[in-house]
Order: C-alpha cells, then structure tokens, then sequence
C-alpha cells in the first residue's frame, strides 16, 4: 500500500467482538470500496474470544485490514492509541465495533473533513438539536451520560455536549501529536484527546451524527462509570482550562 496516497485510516476497538465485528468489517469494506478512497481498516482486538481468529483470517484475503491483536486487554483508550500510532492516512477516524453511527453518516464526515481544512479534529455529537437518534439507549444510560457530562462541565473538563460519541475524526498530524500525548487506558481517554486538542490549539468542531443504540454494551455503569468519572477528574491537575 502506497503511503503517500492513503486517504483513510479507520480504527476500530474491539473487545470480544466475534459475532458484531465480521458484518462490521464487511459493511466498512462496502463503503470504502464504492468511496473509492484508499482505505486501511485497523481492528484493535483485545479480550479472550475468537475474535482475533476472525479478523486474522479476513486479514488474509484483504490486504486493506490491518488488525492489530492485544489480547491483555488495556482499556479502550489503549485500543485506540495502538491503532492511531500505527494509522497512515491523512484522515483518521476511529468508531465502535457496534457500528452505533452508521457508515452512510461517517462518509458525511469524511467528506466534511475534506471540505474543510480548517478542521483538525471532527467530534461527533449525539446530543446537538440536529442528531437523529433513531434507537435510543435505556433511559438508565441516557440519564448516567448527561450526568457524566455535566460533571466534565462543572470540573471544567469539557465544552462540547457529547464527548463519549465512538465516532470522531483527526487530521493525520493532530491525531500523532495528541495521542502522542494522551495518558488514560480508559473510557475517560476521550475526555483527555479533546482536553489535549485543545491545549494544542487545534481546531475541534462538534457535529450531529445519526445514531442507533446497537444492544449489548459490555460497559458496566456502577464500574466502569465511576472509574471514567474519577479518571477524568484527575484530568484537573494536568490541564486548567477556561470555558
């Protein structure tokens, strides 16, 4: 694969994936195949499944996936920084496993990068007037994320409405640069990307996506809500931001 003509790199994190990341990976091959970009696809494999053994063998029969297998399992945030280090496009995107922001919104993405130059980072929002959220999450989770985002607020962590959306995109030197830099394992680690863009200066515009709650989220609110709570709160000793 030619380096210098790599428009996309997409990262996907995946933990235990085997039965969502195979029509995952089929459906992002559709649409990067019609996009006409060139396209690499890394799955950043953690856990204890046959999901590796999946992807390994796909990888075999497609020279564009390029999975890369952690089976120790460090977090999401560590998923998505092992994949960024090794992305080579000038876009980068990373997204769920689940696919909960369809492929037809992230080419709307990919081609608002394109049109935009000033953008650095593009972060999608389930929580803007003009999201569609077409299956909405238990109103369990609903409550636990707007709460998760209103304590960003009142720490002065976060000026954006929705930081924990799994969709967002990077120019390739941003994406080096700030991952470069970013610290958590955890699901706090989109807290501390947009904290760390920002000290940079790079330039961040929150846009709707289109959104669906796919089911069987592996993410435990009494655990793994408050370890993203504390994580990002220990985020106030490394930046002081003014909102």
């Amino acid at each position: 694969m030619n380096q210098d003509r790599l428009a996309l790199s997409i990262v996907i994190p995946a933990r235990n994936e085997e039965k969502r990341l195979p029509k995952t990976l089929e459906l992002i091959r559709d649409w990067t195949l019609k996009s006409g970009r060139l396209t690499e696809v890394i799955p950043v494999v953690q856990g204890d499944d046959r999901t590796a053994e999946i992807v390994d063998a796909a990888a075999a029969n497609d020279p564009n996936l390029l999975p890369i297998i952690q089976h120790s399992g460090q977090g999401k945030g560590m998923a998505v920084r092992l994949g960024i280090t090794a992305a080579r496009g000038s876009i980068i995107l990373f997204t769920d496993a689940d696919l909960s922001v369809p492929v037809e919104c992230m080419e709307d993405l990919v081609c608002m990068m394109e049109a935009h130059p000033e953008f650095d980072v593009i972060l999608g929002s389930r929580r803007l007037p003009d999201s569609k959220i077409t299956i909405a999450q238990p109103p369990m989770r609903q409550l636990s994320g707007k709460a998760f985002n209103m304590a960003l607020r009142v720490g002065g962590l976060t000026r954006f409405t929705d930081t924990q959306c799994g969709c967002k995109l990077f120019r390739h030197i941003a994406a080096k640069e700030i991952f470069a830099k970013s610290e958590l394992n955890g699901f706090a680690f989109d807290v501390e990307i947009l904290n760390i863009a920002e000290h940079l200066g790079y330039q961040i515009k929150e846009v709707p996506v289109t959104w669906a709650d796919v089911g069987g989220s592996r993410v435990w609110l009494p655990r793994d809500g408050f370890r993203a709570l504390r994580d990002a709160w220990s985020l106030r000793k490394r930046f002081s931001i003014s909102r």
